[in-house]
């Protein structure tokens, strides 16, 4: 199961880029990661530094894929962003890309929210 859950996570994300670099977004980095979390995608909006967290859900029988971000998951996110910029200032935002996809992972629905936290 765990396996299934980072493939369609993974399929998510990949969907996810596309749409963003569609939208004029250049994408820095993918899959991000310390010991102490992982940013889905990092990317770069104009001049914002844009550090997107991605949710994909296969059907939504259990709940959609906001419902999976918290303030909690926010701050971890606001925290690998801090790290990642190593105290350089910049402009900087979170977003967050909440996908559901149907049972041969293809996509029903993708939601971008800019500047959630």
């Amino acid at each position: 199961m765990k396996q299934f859950n980072r493939q369609t996570g993974r399929a998510g994300e990949g969907y996810a880029a596309t749409y963003l670099e569609k939208k004029g977004y250049i994408i820095l980095e993918q899959n991000f990661s310390n010991k102490f979390g992982e940013i889905d995608i990092i990317a770069r909006d104009k001049h914002i530094l844009v550090f997107v967290e991605v949710k994909t859900k296969i059907g939504s029988d259990f709940g959609i894929p906001e419902e999976m971000i918290n303030s909690g998951k926010l701050q971890r996110v606001r925290n690998m962003a801090t790290m990642y910029m190593k105290g350089e200032l910049r402009q900087c935002r979170i977003d967050v890309v909440a996908i559901v996809l149907d049972e041969e992972n293809g996509i029903k629905r993708l939601t971008h929210y800019e500047n959630v936290y």
